[in-house]
């Protein structure tokens, strides 16, 4: 099998994501790409509800449910796309993965 990385072929972290959800028999949503695009925007740490107010803010929250970032928060977790760095205020604090 061909291993893209050692041809030095990057994969976006979207791409990364559609692998990692086809593996689970599941498809990246437009909501899900969405989510993901929005967290890999920035390398700042945040918790789940800065990132539903963000979303928000530009308007693409209203086709994205609280739920649905939530879930997919925790998908990237398991993928390693995501990692968990701390707990502050009762919420759990992320941080992109960097290649």
């Amino acid at each position: 099998m061909l291993d893209l990385n050692s041809l030095g072929i990057a994969m976006s972290p979207v791409e990364k994501f559609r692998e990692y959800m086809e593996t689970k028999g599941m498809r990246l949503t437009l909501e899900r790409e969405l989510i993901v695009n929005e967290i890999f925007s920035s390398s700042e740490q945040f918790d789940a509800d800065q990132l539903v107010e963000r979303m928000s803010d530009q308007g693409v929250g209203r086709r994205v449910s609280r739920s649905t970032v939530y879930r997919t928060i925790g998908w990237l977790e398991e993928a390693g796309l995501l990692r968990k760095v701390g707990r502050e205020n009762d919420h759990d604090i992320y941080q992109p993965e960097s290649e």
